[in-house]
C-alpha cells in the first residue's frame, strides 16, 4: 500500500475528500516530526510508540575501494509495535499457515 491508496482507503472510510483526508494525513505526519525532532516520543494506541534514538558511531567495509571507514554517530527513528498490533500480526501469521 502507498500513501495514494491509504488517503483512498481513509476518504472511502470516513466519507471525506481525498483532498481533505490528504491534509489530515500529512498534518499527522507533520506532528510525529515536529515531534520526533523535539526528542518526544509520539504513541498511535493500538499501533505502536515511534522514538528517536541515537546510533553510535561505526565502522563499515567499503567493498568498491576494499577498505574500511568510520561511520558518524546518527540519529534514527525507533519504532515499538503496541501489543495489539503483536497480536494481531501472530494472528494473521497463523491464519496464513
Amino acid at each position: 500500500m502507498n500513501t495514494s491508496d491509504l488517503v483512498k482507503a481513509l476518504a472511502d472510510n470516513w466519507d471525506m475528500s481525498q483532498a481533505e483526508t490528504r491534509r489530515l494525513l500529512d498534518t499527522i505526519v507533520e506532528r510525529l516530526t515536529e515531534n520526533l525532532a523535539n526528542g518526544n516520543t509520539f504513541t498511535i494506541p493500538d499501533l505502536g510508540t515511534f522514538r528517536l534514538s541515537t546510533r553510535g558511531e561505526r565502522e563499515s567495509y567499503n567493498p568498491h575501494y576494499e577498505q574500511y571507514m568510520k561511520l558518524p554517530p546518527k540519529r534514527v527513528v525507533d519504532f515499538s509495535p503496541s501489543k495489539g498490533l503483536k497480536e494481531d500480526l501472530k494472528q494473521v501469521e497463523s491464519d496464513n499457515e
